[in-house]
């Protein structure tokens, strides 16, 4: 009788429905096909197999570094999840750096448009509304004379200094631009952009370079383009709104708009749409463009903002009693100088008004008693200040708490209702936890150790993948759940139709495929495949199913 001489395991855990989603979406396929003769990292490894493998290490949760990737697969089954003919070994620097050289050869957001494209046609996810947002990604690292124009020509980004959102202007660092749309929350665009790019500018470039991509690939349908305030001026009103439609929120610098926000309204004047929020409509040609301009109300933001200002009015008020305190004590030559001096203070003030009175002391210039006639004596002016509330202003700041306005250009009511303009912008959210997403520290990205800025560049369009296989996973698995009328228990084990997916993969946490070898003869088993872990692998399709050997012939 033949006796077993070894036996090994290997992690499998949640990755198989990432590896699944991967194969589902055809991606692999879609690389392939994309880049035709040029798809080869190296001979032992593919661009597509390469990406398939920084995706996988992206959502593997394990905070590993891409030079680390053949560590992170050195005890995985890479032959189920990528390819029977790769190894981890396979994946190493050199091939993932060459396929970010080939990607942004190609072209690093005609790589990803002509991946998710396809991808959004094949599976139907609604594209009326494009939600477009920036976020910054700082560099670790000198990065010299990749800031440089004279070294541009041959660098996709700059990598320099520019206006970070993450706060911090000592770091250099590229901007990346996107689109998502959909109940998904689907990413259509990825495109990086150079350190200093600003966003009044960038993101009018991007909607007419996807309007210009729509029409190559044959797509009629236009967004109906959402964006933060950025997307709104009198110069891009008249030179880029004109040939599609927008929503967008108004800055309240512009005159117009500061005066609606403070405008004192009646309860007739508003419509409430729930939540806390109420609706005033109103029309605007700002910039020669006519459009729609809702005023908001949101009544968790009033009550955020007016425990700020109350808390600005006190501060005012403190430091205005100390001042005038000291003000009351110092002497003035002339009752000119006096009112000079406290009406400078007047005119800084916010919340308080001041009144006051001037008045004059005789101050004696040598000791002893003073003389009858007053003589030898000299006249000093005094302030007597007395502080107050500016009650009309501060009644005038508390009516724009808690307000803003959006605008758009579609002037059909019936085709774009009023409420729906807000629960549109509400919905840009989807980009900012898109960008939440990839900055997470299990990822690492938000610090980037890569040598040039091509490879920087190109890896944004892997980044973006990964957010939308992540994305699309658990789309798709609340929906598998909502069709089904399944439930799957959340961290404090009740039930839920919407659990968060990354719960999910924790609940995948201890499958493990087990390799015995008996002699010559290898078997490989999946292990701890429980009833929640195989109700939760029936959620996906046919290729996460194989992987895990669940309701299908084996793969392996």
């Amino acid at each position: 009788m033949t006796s077993v001489t070894s036996i090994s395991t290997e992690p499998l855990n949640h990755l198989g429905i990432v590896a699944g989603m991967i194969k589902d979406l055809g991606i692999p396929n879609k690389i392939d096909t994309l880049l035709g003769d040029k798809k080869q990292a190296t001979k032992f490894v593919s661009v597509s197999e390469c990406v398939s493998a920084m995706i996988i290490n992206c959502l593997g949760f394990t905070n590993k570094a891409l030079y680390l990737v053949p560590n992170f697969f050195s005890n995985k089954p890479v032959e189920r999840l990528i390819s029977p003919n790769v190894t981890a070994e396979h994946l190493n620097d050199d091939a993932l750096g060459k396929a970010l050289d080939i990607i942004a050869e190609f072209g690093i957001t005609k790589f990803f448009s002509n991946i998710s494209f396809p991808i959004a046609q094949e599976r139907k996810y609604g594209k009326r509304f494009a939600h477009i947002d920036t976020t910054s990604f700082s560099l670790e690292g000198n990065y010299e004379g990749f800031g440089d124009e004279n070294n541009s020509s041959t660098q996709v980004i700059r990598v320099t200094h520019g206006h970070s959102k993450k706060h911090r202007p000592d770091l250099k660092q590229i901007v990346v631009s996107m689109v998502c749309s959909g109940n998904a929350n689907f990413p259509y665009w990825i495109e990086p952009l150079s350190g200093n790019s600003s966003d009044q500018k960038s993101f009018h470039e991007t909607i007419a370079t996807v309007k210009e991509f729509q029409r190559s690939f044959g797509d009629s349908e236009d967004f109906c383009w959402v964006g933060d305030s950025a997307l709104y001026s009198k110069t891009m009103l008249l030179q880029d709104f004109s040939d599609y439609l927008w929503i967008t929120r108004v800055p309240e610098k512009i005159k117009e708009a500061k005066a609606l926000v403070h405008l004192e309204l009646s309860d007739d004047d508003w419509v409430k749409v729930g939540n806390g929020y109420k609706i005033s409509s109103h029309t605007s040609n700002y910039g020669d463009v006519s459009q729609r301009w809702l005023l908001v109300f949101s009544e968790q933001a009033y009550e955020r903002e007016s425990k700020t200002l109350n808390k600005r009015i006190k501060i005012e008020f403190e430091k205005l009693t100390k001042e005038m305190k000291h003000l009351s004590n110092d002497a003035f030559a002339c009752a000119p100088d006096a009112e000079k001096k406290i009406e400078k203070i007047i005119k800084k003030l916010k919340y308080h008004s001041i009144s006051y009175k001037i008045k004059t002391k005789l101050k004696h210039k040598k000791a002893g008693r003073p003389k009858l006639n007053g003589k030898g004596a000299e006249k000093l002016v005094y302030i007597v200040p007395e502080i107050s509330q500016n009650e009309e202003a501060i009644e005038y700041f508390k009516r724009g708490k808690g307000r803003f306005i959006l605008a758009t250009n579609d002037l059909d009511k019936n085709r774009l209702p009023n409420e729906n303009i807000l629960t549109e912008y509400k919905a840009q959210s989807g980009v900012e936890k898109g960008f939440k997403f990839l900055k997470d520290s299990t990822f690492l990205l938000d610090k980037i150790y890569l040598k040039t800025p091509n490879r920087i560049a190109a890896l944004t369009a892997v980044m973006a993948l990964s957010l939308m296989v992540y994305n699309i996973t658990e789309f798709e698995m609340r929906k598998a759940l909502k069709s089904k009328k399944l439930t799957l228990p959340n961290q404090l084990k009740k039930e839920v139709k919407n659990p968060t997916l990354k719960w999910v993969f924790k609940l995948m946490d201890g499958i493990t495929i087990v390799q015995i070898k008996i002699g010559d003869i290898v078997q490989r088993e999946i292990s701890d495949i429980t009833p929640l872990r195989k109700k939760i692998i029936l959620l996906f399709e046919e290729n996460t199913r194989k992987i895990y050997e669940v309701g299908s012939t084996r793969s392996v």
